[in-house]
């Protein structure tokens, strides 16, 4: 559905930003605006009810992240695309943590069983989409890593923070962390095999 990948065999430009060392800190640089813009939402109130205030910042998630984080696909021509991708793999994710975070009510970890089965379906999608063989073990545990350090450290920066600026704080740390991992994904999911 979505064939993303390039030819592999040829030589990347050591100075290309997709190489892991730059790649990371730029995806959780962006990922990281793009968490706070979302959580904004969250912070200052913005939309009223659980249930819209989640679309709502699900919705700025799928407008900007696949944007921001396109600078990073090394393929041609294919930044709509990636895109579209982003979105559908970043919905998938989403579906999951939301059937957990509500199906348990927030209760006995939802999140962090949510954040298991999204990510590794999202790694998993990303994979497919550059059919990337093998490796999805380590993308997955890279992918979870980072984003369950910036969830958790953005969580402890809101506690010890609080109000609106803990809230934007826990924005940043997940958005850090999520980008950092997904610049792994896209780095890891683009080399050879």
């Amino acid at each position: 559905m979505f064939n993303l990948v390039k030819n592999r065999t040829q030589k990347m430009d050591p100075s290309s930003s997709i190489y892991c060392c730059r790649g990371m800190p730029y995806a959780a640089f962006v990922y990281g605006i793009v968490s706070i813009i979302a959580y904004s939402i969250w912070a200052f109130g913005i939309v009223k009810g659980q249930g819209p205030m989640y679309t709502t910042i699900a919705l700025i998630y799928f407008g900007l992240s696949g944007l921001s984080l396109s600078r990073l696909v090394t393929t041609p021509g294919i930044r709509m695309k990636f895109c579209f991708f982003f979105a559908f793999a970043f919905l998938a994710y989403a579906v999951f943590w939301c059937v957990f975070w509500f199906g348990l009510r927030g209760r006995y970890e939802a999140d962090l069983w949510g954040s298991v089965v999204g990510l590794l379906v999202m790694a998993w999608l990303f994979q497919k989409a550059f059919q990337k063989k093998g490796g999805i073990l380590i993308a997955f545990a890279v992918l979870f890593t980072c984003y369950t350090l910036g969830y958790y450290l953005g969580e402890v920066g809101n506690t010890i923070v609080g109000g609106k600026v803990g809230k934007l704080l826990w924005g940043a740390g997940h958005g850090i962390g999520f980008g950092a991992g997904l610049g792994f994904l896209l780095h890891h999911c683009q080399t050879s095999d």
